[in-house]
């Protein structure tokens, strides 16, 4: 089942010519979520050729308008498409007044669709949301304004049966399905096969985390331990360390502090400051502490592998 993000946007505070501001969409088997949606969000998803209308939830981060400016826009094109499938909207308190707000010169009637809005407790670690694939767990921060990152867990898998199996045991599909769910085989005369027996583990679920504005935070680490992959903001080189704790942001070399001791397989750092002209010399900064670093660019895409058990 594909498990990627693709990355819109990956700077910091303003969007240049290369870089637009924060916005990604993970794809889970072709059901996207939308995390934070910056100024020019829906121009990278038409040059990236991400299907928006598979959007259905949208995850934004905190009230800074380089996180969210672009989803009144993606709002009204929805409505200029007719959408009528509900959408989901989670964020820190006071969103929804703002979107409702922007909307009102439109008159009643602007949006074609149902739009609910959830608030998340940023002081929480909690879940927040879940379907048939993923459950979403909200991640407390700590910046200017009450902000909240994002972990994404897949569903565990069903077992895998061993096919010799099916045919050894004159498997029914009833039977298959009781065993992939975990069940013992019981054969018609009353012998029980042990599922271990009859099936392979599955591969454990993979895991996302997309940590956003913030101060290096060391209450993550039990929360972001052995995730796939991180997204982690790294807004400075820590050569500008007080820069990063005036503003409440994170250097390079933190971000990869955060990332070894939490042992996750990548990271991923991004919203870099435009006072760096190439952000190879923050990726080369949180290399010297965690060699599995990429820097984020924007139509970057990213498959989240499966970790060995």
């Amino acid at each position: 089942m594909r498990f990627s993000i693709t990355l819109l946007g990956t700077n910091a505070a303003q969007p240049t010519p290369q870089r637009f501001t924060s916005a990604q969409v993970l794809n889970v088997n072709e059901e996207l979520y939308m995390i934070d949606c910056g100024e020019g969000a829906q121009m990278r998803l038409s040059e990236y050729q991400v299907r928006r209308s598979n959007i259905n939830q949208i995850f934004i981060s905190h009230l800074h308008g380089d996180h969210f400016y672009g989803l009144i826009g993606l709002l009204t094109s929805f409505a200029l498409n007719e959408r009528t499938r509900p959408l989901h909207i989670f964020s820190p308190e006071g969103l929804q007044e703002i979107i409702e707000a922007l909307a009102k010169p439109q008159g009643e009637g602007r949006f074609t669709y149902p739009i609910h809005f959830h608030t998340v407790d940023t002081t929480q670690h909690r879940l927040i949301f879940e379907d048939h694939r993923v459950q979403v767990f909200s991640l407390p921060l700590r910046h200017r304004i009450p902000t909240t990152g994002y972990l994404f867990r897949e569903r565990p898998r069903l077992r895998n049966i061993i096919a010799e199996k099916i045919t050894q045991y004159d498997m029914s599909i009833d039977q298959i399905r009781a065993v992939k769910a975990g069940e013992d085989l019981w054969l018609s005369n009353g012998i029980r096969i042990p599922n271990a027996e009859l099936t392979s583990p599955p591969a454990p679920p993979r895991a996302y985390a997309y940590c956003s504005d913030t101060m290096y935070n060391e209450a993550l680490i039990p929360m972001l331990t052995k995730v796939d992959v991180l997204y982690h903001e790294a807004t400075f080189l820590h050569l500008d360390l007080p820069s990063a704790q005036r503003t409440m942001h994170t250097t390079a070399l933190q971000a990869a502090m955060l990332a070894a001791r939490a042992e996750v397989g990548q990271l991923l750092i991004g919203h870099f400051s435009s006072r760096y002209r190439d952000e190879a010399e923050l990726v080369a900064e949180a290399r010297t502490v965690f060699p599995n670093t990429a820097g984020a660019y924007d139509g970057m895409t990213v498959t989240i592998p499966f970790r060995s058990r």
